[in-house]
């Protein structure tokens, strides 16, 4: 089967619009609806029905996305594959993410890789985290750095780091919960500092305190752990942050229901990605740069 068929499929899948999936995959609407027509005809499925100026998903689509997800996949490395010999053309990776990870995960891996790729180019994206998973299905990202995407997505993940949520406070800690954590329940006795909704530890941290029905008090909310961070420091609250945020004040780990409180940190792309091989690279760079961190740490 053709790889522009299976290309044409998930566009039009994850877009839900002919009109939209045509624009991304630069081709004219008519070309687009006779490839669906063509996919449809080899299957003997019907896999979209017209729904006002959209197009739905049927049952069958649901189950066949994951699988034209894997063949773009296995399409993917066999083109990169094919490439090892060749010479290297130049690749434009660009990462969407949160201003903090663009600071503390992409930045500092940027030139390890140019050093060791230097037909490579990397760009970033500031993003609310909840935009990320987004700008990749939009192809405006090569790459997003964020929690795992959505399994009806067909995006690939691969996971970066496990980072816990900590509490970072001018006011000591307990030597216990120095130790093992502090409890959310003693944390949300305190006034607190916490990042925007627009943040994967901020979400974890709301999700946490529904669970266990807990009301703090948020004295700030923000979109710069430096700043909470620096209001903690000057007495307002104690900051949530994630564990990749650096600060010389005295931090804990957050424990829910006796559980750490933290969050997959993963890299995401697009299966059909043309940079494939590039991304992936990068990916594990950023994983094997927390693995000697903890490593040393140890």
């Amino acid at each position: 089967m053709h790889k522009r068929l299976l290309e044409s499929f998930v566009a039009v899948y994850r877009s839900g619009s002919l009109v939209e999936a045509a624009e991304r995959l630069n081709i004219s609407q008519s070309a687009l609806s006779r490839r669906i027509t063509e996919f449809q005809h080899r299957l003997g499925l019907p896999l979209f029905e017209p729904s006002g100026r959209g197009m739905v998903a049927t049952s069958d689509a649901h189950d066949l996305l994951p699988l034209a997800s894997a063949a773009l996949e296995g399409i993917a490395r066999l083109e990169a594959a094919a490439r090892v010999n060749s010479v290297q053309p130049a690749v434009h990776i660009t990462v969407a993410a949160t201003a903090h990870t663009i600071e503390t995960v992409v930045a500092p891996r940027i030139a390890d890789v140019v050093q060791s790729r230097p037909n490579v180019r990397i760009g970033v994206i500031e993003a609310n985290g909840v935009e990320i998973e987004n700008l990749v299905l939009s192809g405006e990202a090569s790459m997003g750095i964020t929690g795992r995407p959505r399994y009806d997505t067909g995006l690939v993940y691969h996971q970066i780091v496990r980072l816990d949520i900590l509490a970072a406070s001018p006011t000591p800690f307990t030597a216990s919960e120095r130790r093992h954590g502090i409890d959310l329940r003693t944390l949300s006795e305190r006034d607190l500092l916490v990042l925007d909704r627009g943040y994967q530890s901020r979400l974890t941290l709301d999700a946490a305190l529904r669970l266990l029905s807990l009301s703090p008090s948020i004295r700030h909310e923000g979109g710069s752990g430096t700043v909470i961070l620096a209001l903690a420091r000057a007495g307002l609250g104690t900051a949530v942050i994630p564990a990749t945020t650096q600060t010389d004040l005295p931090t804990a780990k957050i424990i829910a229901n006796g559980i750490v409180l933290g969050m997959d940190l993963a890299a995401i792309w697009d299966p059909a990605l043309r940079w494939r091989t590039e991304v992936e690279q990068f990916a594990e760079a950023m994983r094997a740069s927390f693995t000697r961190k903890r490593s040393r740490r140890g």
